[in-house]
């Protein structure tokens, strides 16, 4: 398992040495990205999720206005 996490560095390692100067700040902040750990939803946020999904399914659609009004 060891090695082969060696190789996968190393493929890596390869990639980010050949990747063009211009591109790396670009390359950085893709990294850094997939390197934020995710967040577990609340409760209260799960309950939002779970209403907007039986929303979604039910064809239940909300103009800009409805959910936003006039800001």
């Amino acid at each position: 398992m060891m090695v082969m996490m060696d190789e996968k560095r190393k493929k890596l390692h390869d990639l980010i040495n050949t990747a063009p100067s211009e591109k790396l700040t670009e390359l950085e902040k893709l990294i850094r990205i997939t390197l934020i750990p995710e967040e577990e939803p609340s409760e209260e946020e799960k309950k939002i999720i779970e209403k907007a999904e039986k929303e979604f399914i039910n064809g239940e659609t909300y103009s800009f206005e409805e959910v936003f009004g006039d800001e």
